[in-house]
């Protein structure tokens, strides 16, 4: 079973995306990056869905402290925000970002289909 770590703050839309998640997978479901990055040096996850505009750590000051270690630089990130960075494809993939989704006009089953197809083209790699 794939873990994904999902870093969300707001409490319905993390509910709502771990459970739909977690029908197939193993769900973590945190809502700052500081938490974050203290379960990920735990426990590595297959995918990190990731919201920008987070309490105590932004999702850029995580993207930051991820690309810095050989070992979680590796991990797929899906940004998943309403206030995604005006930035090239070229540059968010030098941060691990491998696909970028906007929350406020995406269809659950979209973002749902995107993560799967994420965790299955890095799990032959």
């Amino acid at each position: 079973m794939s873990k994904i770590l999902l870093i969300e703050d707001e409490p319905w839309l993390g509910e709502l995306y771990a459970q739909l998640l977690g029908v197939e997978h193993d769900v973590t479901w945190l809502r700052d990056g500081y938490d974050a990055m203290s379960s990920i040096e735990q426990q590595r996850p297959d995918v990190i869905v990731l919201d920008i505009l987070l309490p105590w750590a932004s999702g850029v000051q995580l993207l930051h402290e991820l690309v810095s270690y050989d070992d979680t630089a590796r991990i797929p990130v899906v940004l998943f925000s309403a206030a995604l960075p005006d930035v090239s494809a070229a540059a968010l993939r030098a941060y691990g970002v491998v696909a970028a989704l906007d929350k406020t006009t995406v269809k659950p089953q979209h973002v749902v289909k995107t993560i799967n197809g994420v965790l299955n083209a890095h799990a032959n790699i």
